[in-house]
Parts: structure tokens; sequence; C-alpha cells
């Protein structure tokens, strides 16, 4: 399973173990404009967040082979939080596509 592991990188700054959980034609779809971006293209972008973001009640809701659920709430570097579920779809014990849903909490 992904989650336990996912976290310790998380709480390690390690963008490239977390990449390495990923299918190499994973995507994700970003829920602002519902665009895609490859894994190659959220590793870029995490580089340069992940210090700055902050999780909070970070919970596994639900994981099996084929999906990976997760809740949490993030506070962004300006100031706001938001509460976001995470859904990851799996192919061969790897992350193939994620989707978030984000709502925005008061400050």
């Amino acid at each position: 399973m992904i989650f336990d592991k996912w976290v310790e990188a998380w709480n390690n700054a390690d963008v490239e173990t977390m990449r390495s959980f990923m299918c190499d034609d994973a995507e994700m779809i970003m829920h602002s404009d519902n665009s895609k971006i490859t894994a190659d293209e959220w590793r870029d972008r995490m580089s340069s967040m992940i210090g700055k973001l902050k999780q909070e009640n970070l919970r596994c809701i639900y994981e099996n082979d084929d999906i990976l659920v997760t809740h949490f709430i993030m506070t962004f570097p300006n100031g706001t939080r938001d509460a976001v579920m995470y859904v990851a779809i799996k192919r061969d014990g790897k992350i193939l596509r994620i989707e978030t849903g984000s709502t925005p909490l008061p400050t």
C-alpha cells in the first residue's frame, strides 16, 4: 500500500520518492479548472511548494489495490486553508490518476 510511504515522503519533503509511487503515464486532474498535468509536471510543481504547504488531520479514508482516498486540511503560503479530498486510482501498485476536491475554509 502507498499511503504510509507517501506520508513519510511528504514529511521528508521527498518529492522524488513521491513521484516514484506514480506510473510513468500518471496524470493529475486539477480541481480548479479540470486541466491535466503529467506526473513529471506534478513533481516539478511540488518541488517548489512542498515545504511551503502544511497538511493537518491527514487520514486515509480507504486504500486497496485499486484506489487510495485521503482527506486533510491544507494551509497554503498565503494563509488560506482548504479541506482536501484526494483520490488516486492505482494500477499495478502505483498511482495512475489523481483527482482532488477542495473546499475553502474560514481562516
